[in-house]
């Protein structure tokens, strides 16, 4: 649902629903709070108000990419930190496995500061706009089950 309208920007309250559980950018949602209920800035192209019930879509390539991102380089990060911190860690007068989580845990922070850099450069690219692409009536049923229907 629409709560609140910023020039040509839509401000969209979503509700974690039973169909989330299948969706493959369920990770993208959880990365954003978790929580059942989020706000989602999105394009608004088809004219939304307040209080308008839309349904929103971002395309494929978006949620892919943004999905390694999320996940995918923190791990190899944490991989490579590890392994590194083990094999240099008697080099530092430590133990392999405390080097080993050490570095691990230092090169996990660093993609972190890393991503945040990334995802502000990357926060106006086409490819990763989520838009408002359909205005639901009242009475037409629940975002999610409409849009499953039509596809």
């Amino acid at each position: 649902m629409v709560v609140k309208i910023m020039g040509g920007m839509a401000q969209v309250e979503t509700t974690q629903q039973e169909a989330c559980k299948s969706c493959g950018a369920q990770g993208m949602c959880h990365a954003m709070g978790g929580d059942k209920i989020r706000v989602v800035t999105a394009l608004n192209q088809v004219g939304a108000s307040v209080g308008d019930k839309v349904i929103m879509a971002m395309p494929r390539k978006g949620v892919l990419g943004a999905s390694f991102l999320v996940y995918m380089v923190p791990v190899a990060a944490l991989l490579v930190g590890a392994s590194l911190g083990r094999r240099w860690g008697q080099a530092w007068g430590l133990e392999p496995q405390t080097s080993a989580v050490v570095l691990g845990g230092a090169a996990l922070v660093g993609a972190w500061l890393v991503l945040r850099k990334v995802s502000r450069r990357l926060a106006g690219r086409k490819e990763l706009t989520v838009t408002v692409v359909r205005i639901l009536r009242k009475g037409e049923g629940d975002a999610l089950e409409s849009h499953s229907a039509s596809v």
